[in-house]
C-alpha cells in the first residue's frame, strides 16, 4: 500500500522493495529530508498578543473568556519565543 503526501514537493513513499535498494533508500531519504526542511520552518502569523496575562493553567469546568484568551495568549508568545511562529 503507498503512503500519499500533502506537503509540497512530495510524493508518495510507495511501497518497500524486498531488497535493499540504494535508489529507493536515496529518493525516501530525500523526501525526508524535505519534510524535516518544512516542518522545521516557522508558520508564518500576524498574531500581535496585547494585554496577555501568562496563564498556563485553565480549569475546563469553570472559566472565563478571558482565561482562555489569556492561555491562547500565553502559547501564541511561547511558541514566538522557541521559533515556531514567525514574530
Amino acid at each position: 500500500m503507498a503512503v500519499g503526501s500533502s506537503l509540497p514537493g512530495i510524493g508518495p513513499l510507495g511501497q518497500a522493495p524486498s531488497a535493499y535498494d540504494q535508489l529507493f533508500m536515496q529518493q525516501l531519504l530525500d523526501n525526508l529530508e524535505r519534510i524535516h526542511i518544512l516542518l522545521a520552518q516557522p508558520a508564518q502569523t500576524g498574531y500581535a498578543m496585547t494585554n496577555v496575562t501568562v496563564t498556563r493553567t485553565l480549569d475546563a469546568d469553570s472559566t472565563t473568556l478571558a482565561e482562555v484568551a489569556d492561555v491562547v495568549g500565553t502559547l501564541v508568545d511561547d511558541l514566538k519565543a522557541v521559533g515556531k511562529l514567525s514574530k
